[in-house]
């Protein structure tokens, strides 16, 4: 079933009918639209480097697209979004509990300063644990890239 943006989150009455019964011989099933096909898909294959001297973190990764997905003639993905544009979440620790802070981003990268790492954590960290998603216009974010990176 065809759905707009502006059907999300509103509930609609369905009926499952096979084809050549009759309507009453079902009853309506409410079911809600979220949009999940909207969801930007995970990025994927980060990376990052830190500064030797000023112990800042350069983290870079790959985007994905729900729209024409094929890396076709060394030509990256089209975005599928109406602009580019990410939010990586540094966590506390392992658990994934507690965002210490969140960079935004309009391009597949971003940087975590040695500033931000003391503010966030009281010294400089030799890993980050990360959520990256990519924002859509219609949903908000979509699905994160979990992972850890360590670099001494």
């Amino acid at each position: 079933v065809g759905m707009e943006s502006g059907s999300i989150g509103l509930p609609r009455d369905y009926r499952g009918i096979t084809a050549g019964r009759a309507i009453d011989t079902d009853e309506n099933r409410s079911e809600t639209y979220n949009g999940v096909n909207l969801k930007p898909l995970s990025p994927v294959y980060l990376n990052g480097s830190r500064h030797p001297s000023t112990r800042d973190w350069e983290l870079s990764w790959t985007r994905r697209g729900r729209v024409s997905p094929d890396w076709r003639g060394s030509v990256d993905v089209t975005i599928g979004e109406a602009s580019e544009s990410y939010e990586v979440d540094i966590y506390d620790g392992s658990g994934y509990a507690t965002v210490k802070r969140t960079l935004a981003a309009s391009t597949p990268a971003a940087a975590y300063t040695s500033a931000q790492q003391v503010t966030d954590f009281g010294a400089n960290q030799g890993t980050l644990y990360v959520r990256v998603y990519q924002l859509s216009a219609a949903v908000g974010r979509g699905y994160p890239l979990t992972t850890s990176i360590t670099r001494g």
